[in-house]
């Protein structure tokens, strides 16, 4: 189990995707500095992020339109 991750190992799919050397270099960077053990971790916990700050977002959203048809 990590840190940012959580138990995935039984759980994951591979995907290929291309991405910019300049942003691969830079998730290499956050590896080697102990930040993440690995590129898929890295990878698991910003795909993470953007979805738990895109729900987010659409539920503020909600709420306010919600508010608005009152």
């Amino acid at each position: 189990m990590s840190e940012h991750g959580g138990n995935t190992e039984a759980k994951t799919q591979i995907v290929s995707f291309h991405i910019p050397r300049v942003l691969l270099h830079a998730l290499d960077r956050l590896v080697e500095a102990g930040v993440f053990n690995n590129r898929s971790e890295a990878i698991r916990f910003a795909l993470y992020r953007l979805l738990m700050d895109h729900n987010a977002a659409s539920g503020e959203l909600r709420r306010h339109m919600v508010a608005a048809l009152r």
